[in-house]
């Protein structure tokens, strides 16, 4: 469930590190949805859809090197806590004091 070395991210684990993705991804989101929205074949976006995976993939590495276990902690309790964050501030103060944006 947590970032593992070769783990698929939950649906909690992406929770959890929403806003770093936000921040650090925005742009390669941003083209990979307009490009998406101007060309319903798949085939077309490939390139923006890798750029955007990669940098996601980057940012879970990065968080997983940095603040580890506080993500995994945070992301264990959305979780159990079925994603209601309003459930887990003491886990979500962990994780960003280790891990600010």
């Amino acid at each position: 469930m947590g970032l593992g070395d070769h783990d698929v991210p939950t649906s909690s684990v992406l929770f959890a590190v929403h806003k770093h993705l936000q921040q650090r991804c925005a742009g390669k989101t941003a083209a990979f949805l307009a490009c998406k929205k101007s060309d319903q074949d798949p085939e077309k976006c490939l390139k923006e859809g890798a750029a955007m995976t990669g940098c996601m993939v980057e940012v879970l590495r990065d968080l997983k090197g940095k603040c580890g276990d506080e993500t995994n902690a945070y992301a264990a309790c959305l979780d159990y806590r079925s994603n209601q964050f309003e459930k887990c501030r003491a886990e979500q103060q962990a994780f960003e004091s280790k891990c600010p944006l």
